[in-house]
């Protein structure tokens, strides 16, 4: 089985991007950004909300924003290497701690968490 978890850590860290710049677009032209579906936005943006995190779209700008700061900040690390670090906005979200129970909690402790 393949783990697909760095392409999700990309993707996430890439529309958090564009959230917090309020650079998404309609949902159409988010999609085509994250090179994903319409369909496929709007579950991610759910699945978003439902770990807390306070997503809004303003139909003057044309944008999804954050309702408050948000911040997402972690490290993967082999050894010494690092491999992956992902960083953006002011607010820890509960998706860090669904990461820790999938995949173990000491490996993501004293990473950056």
């Amino acid at each position: 089985m393949k783990i697909n978890i760095f392409n999700d850590l990309f993707l996430l860290q890439r529309i958090d991007y564009f959230i917090r710049t309020r650079n998404t677009g309609t949902p159409v032209q988010l999609a085509s950004r994250l090179y994903i579906c319409e369909r496929d936005v709007y579950r991610l943006l759910s699945d978003l909300r439902d770990q807390g995190f306070p997503i809004a779209y303003d139909k003057q700008a044309a944008s999804y924003y954050y309702l408050e700061p948000v911040k997402i900040q972690f490290s993967i690390m082999v050894g010494s290497e690092k491999l992956l670090t992902i960083q953006g906005g002011e607010k820890r979200s509960s998706v860090l701690e669904q990461l820790t129970k999938s995949y173990g909690e000491s490996d993501f402790r004293g990473n950056g968490f």
